[in-house]
Protein backbone atom coordinates (compact mmCIF):
# COMPACT_ATOMS: atom_id res chain seq x y z
CA UNK A 1 0.00 0.00 0.00
CA UNK A 2 2.46 2.37 0.76
CA UNK A 3 4.77 1.28 -2.25
CA UNK A 4 1.74 2.29 -4.21
CA UNK A 5 1.44 5.80 -2.58
CA UNK A 6 5.06 6.63 -2.98
CA UNK A 7 4.86 5.56 -6.73
CA UNK A 8 1.54 7.69 -7.36
CA UNK A 9 3.64 10.51 -5.22
CA UNK A 10 6.68 10.15 -7.86
CA UNK A 11 4.52 10.80 -10.56
CA UNK A 12 2.77 13.94 -9.11
CA UNK A 13 6.62 15.46 -8.67
CA UNK A 14 7.67 14.20 -12.14
CA UNK A 15 4.47 15.55 -13.78
CA UNK A 16 5.21 18.92 -12.24
CA UNK A 17 8.81 18.98 -12.96
CA UNK A 18 8.07 18.00 -16.87
CA UNK A 19 5.65 20.85 -16.93
CA UNK A 20 8.18 23.39 -15.94
CA UNK A 21 10.23 22.12 -18.16
CA UNK A 22 8.00 21.74 -20.64
CA UNK A 23 8.03 25.26 -20.44
CA UNK A 24 11.36 26.26 -21.41
CA UNK A 25 11.40 23.65 -23.89
CA UNK A 26 8.40 25.23 -25.71
CA UNK A 27 10.09 28.93 -25.40
CA UNK A 28 13.16 27.44 -27.21
CA UNK A 29 11.52 26.06 -30.14
CA UNK A 30 9.14 29.16 -30.52
CA UNK A 31 9.66 30.67 -33.97
CA UNK A 32 10.85 34.18 -33.98
CA UNK A 33 8.06 35.82 -34.63
CA UNK A 34 6.68 34.26 -31.25
CA UNK A 35 9.86 34.83 -29.44
CA UNK A 36 10.46 38.60 -30.55
CA UNK A 37 6.69 39.34 -30.57
CA UNK A 38 6.48 43.40 -29.71
CA UNK A 39 6.05 43.96 -26.32
CA UNK A 40 2.46 45.08 -25.46
CA UNK A 41 2.20 48.60 -23.43
CA UNK A 42 3.30 47.39 -19.91
CA UNK A 43 -0.06 48.52 -18.03
CA UNK A 44 -1.35 45.66 -19.83
CA UNK A 45 0.98 43.09 -17.47
CA UNK A 46 -0.25 42.64 -13.79
CA UNK A 47 2.30 43.32 -11.35
CA UNK A 48 2.63 42.67 -8.13
CA UNK A 49 -0.56 41.53 -6.00
CA UNK A 50 -2.76 43.20 -9.00
CA UNK A 51 -5.58 40.35 -10.00
CA UNK A 52 -6.58 39.71 -13.60
CA UNK A 53 -9.05 40.49 -15.63
CA UNK A 54 -11.57 37.40 -16.41
CA UNK A 55 -10.23 37.62 -19.89
CA UNK A 56 -6.66 38.09 -19.51
CA UNK A 57 -7.39 34.86 -16.96
CA UNK A 58 -9.15 33.01 -19.54
CA UNK A 59 -6.57 33.61 -22.02
CA UNK A 60 -4.27 32.45 -19.88
CA UNK A 61 -6.15 29.03 -19.39
CA UNK A 62 -6.32 28.88 -22.85
CA UNK A 63 -2.82 29.38 -23.29
CA UNK A 64 -1.81 26.35 -21.17
CA UNK A 65 -4.47 24.12 -22.66
CA UNK A 66 -3.16 24.56 -26.73
CA UNK A 67 0.52 24.13 -25.04
CA UNK A 68 -0.04 20.88 -23.22
CA UNK A 69 2.07 22.11 -20.60
CA UNK A 70 -0.52 20.99 -17.31
CA UNK A 71 -2.08 17.80 -19.72
CA UNK A 72 -0.19 15.90 -17.41
CA UNK A 73 -2.66 16.85 -14.49
CA UNK A 74 -5.39 15.57 -16.30
CA UNK A 75 -4.30 11.93 -15.10
CA UNK A 76 -3.85 12.54 -11.39
CA UNK A 77 -7.07 12.54 -10.49
CA UNK A 78 -8.18 9.13 -11.92
CA UNK A 79 -5.16 7.89 -10.70
CA UNK A 80 -6.04 9.09 -6.63
CA UNK A 81 -9.87 7.48 -7.38
CA UNK A 82 -8.39 4.24 -8.16
CA UNK A 83 -5.89 4.18 -5.74
CA UNK A 84 -8.26 5.21 -2.62
CA UNK A 85 -10.63 2.66 -4.65
CA UNK A 86 -7.95 -0.34 -4.39
CA UNK A 87 -7.25 0.69 -1.49
CA UNK A 88 -10.78 0.61 0.66
CA UNK A 89 -11.69 -2.70 -1.63
CA UNK A 90 -8.21 -4.31 0.28
CA UNK A 91 -10.07 -3.34 3.50
CA UNK A 92 -13.57 -4.08 2.86
CA UNK A 93 -13.65 -6.65 -0.21
CA UNK A 94 -17.72 -7.14 0.37
CA UNK A 95 -17.96 -3.91 -0.75
CA UNK A 96 -15.74 -3.22 -3.72
CA UNK A 97 -19.24 -3.02 -5.81
CA UNK A 98 -20.20 0.52 -3.54
CA UNK A 99 -16.70 1.54 -3.42
CA UNK A 100 -16.06 1.70 -7.20
CA UNK A 101 -19.99 3.30 -7.29
CA UNK A 102 -18.38 5.78 -5.12
CA UNK A 103 -15.60 7.09 -6.67
CA UNK A 104 -16.76 7.11 -10.24
CA UNK A 105 -19.87 9.83 -8.44
CA UNK A 106 -16.78 11.75 -7.46
CA UNK A 107 -15.15 12.12 -10.40
CA UNK A 108 -17.45 15.70 -11.39
CA UNK A 109 -16.25 17.34 -7.95
CA UNK A 110 -13.06 16.31 -8.32
CA UNK A 111 -12.73 17.50 -12.05
CA UNK A 112 -13.77 21.09 -10.56
CA UNK A 113 -10.40 21.06 -8.48
CA UNK A 114 -9.01 20.73 -11.84
CA UNK A 115 -10.08 23.83 -13.19
CA UNK A 116 -9.35 25.84 -10.17
CA UNK A 117 -5.08 24.59 -10.48
CA UNK A 118 -5.43 25.74 -14.46
CA UNK A 119 -6.55 29.07 -12.71
CA UNK A 120 -4.48 29.40 -10.17
CA UNK A 121 -1.31 28.64 -12.82
CA UNK A 122 -2.81 30.96 -15.07
CA UNK A 123 -1.99 34.03 -13.38
CA UNK A 124 1.80 32.98 -12.69
CA UNK A 125 1.68 33.61 -16.79
CA UNK A 126 -0.60 36.52 -16.34
CA UNK A 127 1.55 38.66 -14.27
CA UNK A 128 4.79 37.96 -17.00
CA UNK A 129 2.61 38.00 -20.25
CA UNK A 130 0.27 40.87 -21.78
CA UNK A 131 -3.26 39.47 -22.87
CA UNK A 132 -1.69 40.02 -26.44
CA UNK A 133 1.25 37.81 -25.59
CA UNK A 134 -0.64 35.03 -24.96
CA UNK A 135 -2.60 35.76 -27.48
CA UNK A 136 0.51 35.30 -30.32
CA UNK A 137 1.92 32.50 -27.84
CA UNK A 138 -1.61 30.63 -28.43
CA UNK A 139 -1.58 31.15 -31.80
CA UNK A 140 1.07 29.86 -32.48
CA UNK A 141 0.26 26.57 -30.71
CA UNK A 142 -2.62 26.16 -32.33
CA UNK A 143 -0.25 25.85 -35.85
CA UNK A 144 0.84 22.55 -36.47
CA UNK A 145 4.36 22.67 -35.66
CA UNK A 146 2.29 24.67 -32.33
CA UNK A 147 0.09 20.79 -31.96
CA UNK A 148 3.20 18.67 -32.50
CA UNK A 149 5.25 20.43 -29.95
CA UNK A 150 2.44 20.21 -27.23
CA UNK A 151 1.65 16.68 -28.36
CA UNK A 152 5.29 15.63 -28.21
CA UNK A 153 7.07 17.40 -25.13
CA UNK A 154 5.49 15.71 -22.74
CA UNK A 155 6.69 12.07 -24.21
CA UNK A 156 10.21 13.69 -24.63
CA UNK A 157 10.80 14.63 -21.06
CA UNK A 158 9.73 11.57 -20.07
CA UNK A 159 11.82 9.78 -21.69
CA UNK A 160 14.71 12.31 -21.42
CA UNK A 161 14.15 12.10 -17.29
CA UNK A 162 16.54 8.75 -16.71
CA UNK A 163 19.15 11.41 -19.31
CA UNK A 164 18.61 14.49 -16.88
CA UNK A 165 19.38 12.59 -13.93
CA UNK A 166 22.08 10.73 -15.30
CA UNK A 167 23.65 13.85 -15.99
CA UNK A 168 22.93 15.65 -12.50
CA UNK A 169 24.30 12.56 -10.83
CA UNK A 170 27.60 12.23 -12.44
CA UNK A 171 28.19 16.49 -12.30
CA UNK A 172 27.79 16.00 -8.52
CA UNK A 173 29.61 12.98 -8.24
CA UNK A 174 32.41 14.66 -10.68
CA UNK A 175 32.31 18.08 -8.44
CA UNK A 176 32.97 16.45 -5.61
CA UNK A 177 35.44 13.90 -6.50
CA UNK A 178 37.76 16.64 -8.49
CA UNK A 179 37.48 19.27 -5.61
CA UNK A 180 38.89 16.38 -3.82
CA UNK A 181 41.71 15.56 -5.85
CA UNK A 182 42.73 19.43 -6.49
CA UNK A 183 42.89 19.63 -2.32
CA UNK A 184 45.34 16.70 -2.59
CA UNK A 185 46.99 18.09 -4.90
CA UNK A 186 48.04 21.10 -2.30
CA UNK A 187 48.54 18.26 0.59
CA UNK A 188 44.89 18.74 1.79
CA UNK A 189 43.14 15.30 2.72
CA UNK A 190 39.55 14.59 2.64
CA UNK A 191 37.08 12.24 3.05
CA UNK A 192 35.58 9.91 0.31
CA UNK A 193 33.06 11.60 -2.18
CA UNK A 194 29.93 9.48 -3.27
CA UNK A 195 31.66 8.99 -6.67
CA UNK A 196 33.72 6.38 -5.19
CA UNK A 197 30.70 4.66 -3.12
CA UNK A 198 30.57 1.10 -5.31
CA UNK A 199 27.83 1.25 -7.73
CA UNK A 200 23.84 -0.14 -6.50
CA UNK A 201 24.22 -3.85 -7.10
CA UNK A 202 28.34 -4.35 -7.26
CA UNK A 203 29.37 -6.36 -4.97
CA UNK A 204 32.28 -4.64 -2.53
CA UNK A 205 35.60 -4.56 -2.80
CA UNK A 206 37.05 -7.99 -1.18
CA UNK A 207 40.18 -7.55 0.95
CA UNK A 208 43.51 -9.31 0.00
CA UNK A 209 43.92 -12.98 1.42
CA UNK A 210 46.92 -12.78 3.35
CA UNK A 211 50.24 -13.85 2.46
CA UNK A 212 51.17 -17.75 3.52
Amino acid sequence: MMLRQRHVCGQVRVLAAAMVAGLLASAAVLPASAQNATPAPTAEVPTGNAQPTPEQLATAVQFLKASGLTVGFDDIIPQYLQQATAIYTGQRPELSQTISEAAVSLVPEFMKKRVDLDNSLAKFYTTRFSEDELKQLITFYESPVGKKLATQQQIILRDSMPVVQGWTRDLQNGVMKRVREEVEKKGGKLGPSPADAPAEGDAPAQPAAPAQ
